[in-house]
């Protein structure tokens, strides 16, 4: 009895559009997100004002290699100096554990 052929990962890359490609700065991202410095549970709702009049409670913060990593708005300057080491070492970003 012969297998039944299987599809290599370029082909079902094609088949679903291609790679996906890394998500720009404001949109969406998965939606289980916590504070890079803290690890504080953040909701999408977070990053943006609950009205045209308040500020968001946290923001995104990329590295030089473009990836993006939540943060808190009191935390940004410790995600900052957690991103420019990884930068400079080229080490993964050490992330406080998560909580909620």
């Amino acid at each position: 009895m012969k297998r039944e052929k299987r599809l290599t990962k370029k082909e079902r890359q094609a088949l679903q559009g291609g790679p996906r490609p890394a998500q720009p700065e404001g949109q969406h991202h998965h939606h289980h997100i916590h504070c890079t410095a803290c690890g504080v549970h953040l909701d999408e709702e977070d990053f943006e004002g609950t009205d045209a009049s308040s500020t968001p409670k946290a923001e995104w913060v990329s590295c030089q290699h473009g990836s993006s990593f939540a943060s808190c708005t009191t935390c940004v300057p410790k995600t900052k100096e957690l991103l420019a080491e990884h930068d400079r070492t080229g080490q993964p970003v050490r992330q406080a554990s998560a909580w909620h």
